[in-house]
């Protein structure tokens, strides 16, 4: 067997071929290299025959499947090399650019010399490892630097596979894009638990993000995507709790997302719960492991926050949409005051807080919150009044004295009346109704006061 090397003496990626490439010479490969190499080869006491150029061509073409490429990706010499062998199609050699994929390979050839032949599904895994690679070095150059190019490369790696998709029958896989370090919920390391299902992964991510929002120390519980609840407070464990006090009844299963490590206080409160997971930035220390081990079948997930994101894709059957990323940071002097009562330092504060916690709840969303705590949320309704009702239930009497936030504004007043009948003093939203004059009247009349941000936050 031929095994030909292609590469830059300088790419650190050759060190960890010659592990391979002396095991293959022990087992009588002829092993041939490009002159560049020779000596870094002849320093590990490898056998070989140097090339020059025109005999490397030659010699590159010369290869047959039964031959073996070695072309760690760098340089133009080792990309042109892997882009003949990939388009020769059948006959082509084995190729090899990843030494993740060598020790599969060199037990494949061991079978091979005892009578087999190294199989189709391993000859193609090799291609695609080799044609990805490929891919990712030219991805930069397809793409250019529109933000929104006429053509879009995607270069995606599987991450995790599940045992279902959102539903028992489905089949299911996880993928990130492959130029970009693993951080957030899918890089995450899981310490204690089971693997999580895609529809955990789905809740864990937007916990995750919805923590990421708000300041340290919080807490927030998610089912389905939506929160349950969210809180700020002075200690984690009182995020906790307060988070936990916006609906009771709805915690049981729900995902815990907090922004600090876990402590044992708080490690001892989500171990005595019926959660199914947590995910927080790290554990505290060996006392706040040991709480949480007292729940072996709860799943415990450290991350570390991603980087804003500055695009989104949202995917259309077997096609992409592409946005820049909705990001809801807003100052207090963004706001514009469109009442004749201003809200007071506390109602700002717990606007804001609102505001943030909002932009995390599918539309029409409706959060109701004092003390930078959720009181109640109407979430995911196609009648925005209606999401003010099941925000208001849920917050019942603690509704009086509260904020309101809305992710877009209300095309009809009888939301804000409904508001203000329940003790609600401050209303923030986007504003930009036609009808904004009756909902600010309805307001005045109740002595409430109310801001616009001028900025909607649809969610799906």
């Amino acid at each position: 067997m031929r095994v030909l090397l292609v590469a830059s003496p300088a790419h650190p990626m050759v060190a960890r071929f010659t592990p391979t490439l002396a095991t293959l010479a022990a087992q009588g490969c002829s092993i041939e290299a490009c002159l560049p190499l020779s000596l870094e080869l002849t320093r590990e006491g490898i056998p070989h025959v140097a090339l020059g150029d025109s005999e490397l061509d030659a010699a590159l073409r010369g290869l047959t499947d039964s031959d073996l490429l070695i072309a760690p990706l760098a340089g133009p010499a080792a990309l042109g090399a892997v882009a003949h062998v990939i388009g020769r199609g059948a006959g082509a050699p084995l190729l090899l650019v990843d030494a993740n994929d060598a020790g599969d390979l060199v037990g494949s050839l061991a079978m091979a010399r005892d009578g087999g032949t190294v199989g189709t599904a391993v000859r193609e895994r090799l291609i695609q490892s080799a044609a990805f690679a490929l891919a990712t070095v030219l991805a930069p150059a397809a793409r250019g630097n529109d933000e929104f190019p006429e053509r879009q490369l995607l270069l995606l790696e599987r991450v995790r596979t599940f045992q279902h998709g959102e539903n028992p029958h489905q089949r299911a896989a996880a993928y990130q894009h492959a130029l970009r370090n693993r951080a957030g919920v899918l890089g995450a390391q899981l310490v204690q638990g089971s693997e999580p299902t895609l529809n955990d992964v789905l809740d864990l991510d937007a916990g995750a993000r919805l923590v990421a929002d708000l300041p340290i120390p919080s807490a927030a519980l998610i089912r389905h995507t939506d929160p349950i609840g969210a809180a700020t407070a002075e200690t984690p464990l009182g995020a906790l709790k307060r988070a936990l006090e916006t609906d009771h009844a709805a915690a049981s299963g729900a995902i815990v997302a907090l922004n600090t490590p876990i402590d044992r206080a708080v490690a001892v409160e989500i171990a005595g719960g019926s959660y199914e997971a947590v995910v927080a930035p790290g554990v505290a220390d060996e006392s706040a492991a040991s709480a949480l081990a007292a729940r072996p079948d709860l799943r415990v997930l450290l991350y570390e926050p991603e980087h804003p994101q500055t695009h989104e894709l949202i995917g259309l059957g077997d096609a992409l949409l592409m946005q820049t990323a909705d990001h809801g940071a807003i100052e207090r002097s963004e706001l514009r005051v469109v009442t004749e009562r201003r809200p007071t330092l506390e109602e700002l504060t717990d606007a804001l807080f609102a505001w943030r916690v909002v932009r995390h709840v599918r539309s029409n969303a409706i959060v109701i919150a004092r003390n930078a705590t959720t009181l109640g949320i109407g979430a995911a309704q196609v009648n925005r009044r209606v999401a003010v009702d099941i925000a208001l239930q849920r917050a019942g009497d603690r509704a009086r004295g509260a904020v309101m936030a809305s992710d877009a504004y209300f095309p009809f007043a009888e939301g804000i009346a409904a508001a203000a009948a329940a003790g609600v003093t401050a209303v923030v939203q986007p504003g930009g109704s036609r009808r904004d004059t009756a909902a600010i009247e309805i307001a005045n009349r109740n002595g409430m006061a109310m801001v616009f941000t001028g900025r909607r936050h649809y969610r799906r």
